[in-house]
């Protein structure tokens, strides 16, 4: 193969390219992108409040209405599986009340939120965060972790339907 047609070859490769990865132009202020971004937001709103509920004040009221109570709600978190609401509903105040009486600062830096809308009525949402947490005894922690949340609208009302989350090892704290 000569240059030239090589040449021939790779523009049209490139144009090739540059046609197969332009999105076709759509409004901001379409109705689609205007749904679409709405959605982000509830999502991104259902997972941060979740988050700030397991903070001090702690909230287990606010925390389980997130959820569904629905046969296919699923929890996965640090070990613990359930897909009985009830349970959920039962541990949840327990183990606020555990961290309430353990911690004297607790709080959930937000780092990356991710999102994904699946459908006008379903979306997943994940949050990257540091938990910063000191306990009464005065050790003060750091521990990466990650809640992946799908949800969806039921009834205008968005729901957490499946939730996994997980936290990491301590990273070392300099006082």
């Amino acid at each position: 193969m000569n240059f030239m047609m090589r040449t021939k070859l790779i523009y049209s490769l490139f144009t090739l390219i540059l046609l197969c990865s332009c999105n076709h132009l759509i409004p901001k202020d379409s109705p689609e992108v205007l749904e679409h971004d709405a959605i982000k937001k509830n999502l991104e709103t259902i997972a941060t409040e979740f988050l700030r509920s397991w903070e001090p004040p702690f909230n287990p009221e606010k925390a389980l209405s997130l959820f569904t109570e629905t046969e296919d709600f699923h929890l996965i978190s640090d070990g613990h599986e359930t897909s009985d609401y009830v349970d959920w509903a039962h541990l949840v105040p327990k183990w606020m009340a555990y961290d309430e009486h353990a911690y004297s600062s607790y709080i959930h830096e937000i780092k990356n939120i991710e999102t994904v809308v699946l459908s006008p009525k379903s979306g997943v949402v994940t949050i990257v965060y540091m938990w910063d947490s000191i306990t009464k005894e005065g050790v003060h922690a750091r521990i990466a972790g990650a809640i992946t949340l799908t949800c969806r609208d039921e009834d205008g009302v968005w729901k957490i339907v499946h939730y996994h989350g997980s936290h990491y090892e301590p990273e070392p704290v300099e006082e």
